[in-house]
């Protein structure tokens, strides 16, 4: 079984990235850890905690958000992905096996620098991730994360 901590984050593709922004921010009362120009996304946390909430503008409004693999694809509005915490990177590792293991093809698995991140899919194709933070994360969304997205693999 794996070893979830705790709820990540979710991610919406919003409107207007401002107004969303502004929303979350002055009356729920999240703070800004990020707002990374190269990705178009807004990182935001509450609780002390990383990113628990990430904005990213909508490229197609219109459009029915779909399941499509491209964990990155922004089209219908609403949520994208939803991701669940690991407290280690062990525990990361021993996801991804239980999800081979149990036949969940893995769609991606990127090294986001501030934290590593699994995608798959649920049984109605709902886009998950889990995620590990880097006990660092914090200082690196502060200092602006030059955010790589590099693949990554584990083997036994």
């Amino acid at each position: 079984m794996i070893k979830l901590q705790r709820l990540g984050h979710i991610l919406f593709a919003v409107r207007d990235i401002e107004k969303s922004k502004d929303f979350y921010t002055r009356i729920l009362g999240f703070t800004v850890l990020e707002q990374d120009p190269e990705h178009g996304g807004v990182f935001l946390s509450i609780g002390g905690l990383g990113n628990t909430l990430d904005l990213f503008p909508c490229k197609n409004p219109e459009a029915v958000a779909g399941s499509e693999a491209d964990p990155s694809n922004m089209n219908g509005l609403g949520v994208r992905h939803t991701a669940f915490a690991v407290a280690t990177e062990d525990d990361l590792r021993d996801a991804w096996h239980a999800l081979q293991d149990a036949g969940v093809p893995i769609l991606r698995a990127i090294d986001h620098v501030s934290q590593k991140s699994i995608y798959f899919h649920d049984p109605d194709r709902n886009l998950l991730e889990i995620v590990w933070e880097r006990p660092d994360a914090l200082e690196i969304f502060a200092r602006g994360r030059a955010d790589d997205d590099k693949p990554f693999s584990f083997s036994r």
